[in-house]
């Protein structure tokens, strides 16, 4: 798949989920989580504004902000808390792992996209997210070795494993 068309998918993607076509039920249930902690939403807020590796490094030592940033930038998921509606996830995680690979091993063409989209809106934005972030090979290899590993939270629910994640965080402090 060429840059431009690659470029073309994610674009139409996240202009899709922007527009609330993608995953709003699941925004709505989000919302409603944080806006129960004002201080998670706000951390989750810069996070996906400034990205997880920029609050990490501008957070001060010790705080919530730095705490939730580092754990989610050593966590294997870590990257999928930039999609709207993560913390709402109810898709396990070993499952999404899987459908992801499967997704993204094929060459897309917009009838797949249509197919996708069809599926489940919101594995295409999971997808959209990771390209954008990683580029498409790097995407790949990160949901491959999800896949393969595994891991102690892998029939977890996605959300449900953030979730523990921001709750570990504040426990620890």
């Amino acid at each position: 798949m060429n840059t431009i068309t690659q470029s073309m998918i994610v674009f139409g993607l996240l202009f899709l989920a922007s527009c609330g076509f993608i995953g709003s039920d699941k925004t709505q249930i989000e919302q409603a989580w944080l806006d129960k902690d004002q201080q998670f939403k706000s951390i989750i807020d810069e996070i996906r504004s400034q990205g997880i590796d920029v609050v990490a490094s501008g957070a001060k030592a010790g705080s919530l902000s730095q705490c939730i940033a580092t754990t989610l930038a050593n966590d294997p998921l870590g990257q999928l808390v930039s999609v709207e509606g993560a913390l709402a996830e109810s898709t396990k995680i070993t499952e999404l792992m899987s459908d992801l690979q499967g997704a993204m091993e094929q060459e897309f063409s917009l009838s797949q996209i249509i197919s996708l989209l069809q599926q489940g809106a919101d594995l295409a934005t999971y997808a959209s997210v990771l390209v954008e972030q990683q580029g498409l090979e790097q995407a790949l290899l990160s949901v491959e070795q999800l896949a393969r590993s595994g891991g102690e939270f892998a029939s977890q629910d996605l959300g449900g494993h953030f979730r523990q994640l921001l709750l570990d965080c504040r426990e620890a402090r």
